[in-house]
């Protein structure tokens, strides 16, 4: 895996964030649904590239409450 490859999904997620929050309302509201798919596939990169989640040991035990 590569730190790079991360750095650079955070920083497309970061632009369409941006991009997306740069749109009139009526805008958002149309592209709002396309915009989350993209950031949701970029969260998981790993996952679509490699058919594995490979989270950190420290990051497994975490539950969100």
């Amino acid at each position: 895996m590569s730190a790079k490859t991360d750095v650079m999904a955070i920083r497309l997620i970061g632009e369409e964030v941006v991009r997306l929050l740069s749109l009139s309302d009526a805008d958002l509201d149309e592209q709002a649904l396309t915009g989350l798919i993209l950031i949701a596939d970029l969260a998981r990169w790993r996952e679509l590239a490699y058919g594995q989640v490979l989270l950190p040991t420290s990051f497994k035990s975490c539950a969100v409450q």
